[in-house]
């Protein structure tokens, strides 16, 4: 019964329980949100070991951090959390361990070298998020060329351009969402490939 009421406890409630370091009021929020963080990140990394191990980083984070947390909505926050996550395992996993060495282990676990066609397509792609970053807002612009071009890390371009790390990953995120909207279906590998092999 105590867990059923748990579940029909508001996030605001749960929110205040856990800072009280209450576990069930932690389960209820991990049971209620789970679902919605893995299929957020899915549609980021397209990998479902991947995406799971986004969301348990995300939990691991939550609880650690959650007599010191300030959330006026836990959805959101969560939401955006978890996008925040998915860019840095991202950057970690294809950025700077050398962006074609990375790439080519990528795509022999998957089994799935590019093709002659692929890599055509990869080249034309990589022309269009050149076009796509030409319009982007300056700073976002700035921002994801020193990430991508000059392989920097959001502690070093916050650095150099004398904002916070926080904003970096922000504009990051931006601009990944503007190159998803204008350019269509792409899949991850792909876009891996036309970003970071051929740009």
């Amino acid at each position: 019964m105590r867990h059923i009421d748990y579940e029909l406890h508001t996030d605001q409630v749960l929110l205040q329980q856990l800072s009280q370091n209450d576990q069930a009021a932690f389960t209820a929020i991990y049971e209620r949100y789970w679902k919605l963080l893995f299929r957020e990140a899915m549609n980021v990394l397209r990998s479902q070991k991947e995406a799971e191990d986004c969301v348990q980083e995300l939990f691991v984070s939550l609880w650690n951090r959650r007599q010191t947390l300030s959330v006026t909505t836990l959805r959101a926050y969560l939401q955006t959390a978890i996008r925040y996550q998915c860019i840095d395992r991202m950057e970690k996993d294809m950025i700077r361990g050398g962006y074609l060495e990375d790439f080519t282990t990528y795509m022999e676990a998957n089994q799935t070298m590019p093709s002659v066609e692929e890599e055509l397509y990869a080249r034309e792609l990589a022309a269009s998020i050149d076009q796509v970053m030409d319009k982007m807002p300056e700073k976002m612009r700035e921002v994801f060329r020193l990430s991508r071009q000059q392989h920097l890390t959001h502690r070093e371009i916050a650095q150099r351009l004398q904002i916070s790390e926080e904003t970096v990953k922000k504009q990051i995120y931006l601009a990944l969402k503007i190159l998803k909207s204008n350019l269509g279906n792409v899949s991850l590998a792909m876009l891996i490939m036309a970003t970071f092999v051929y740009k």
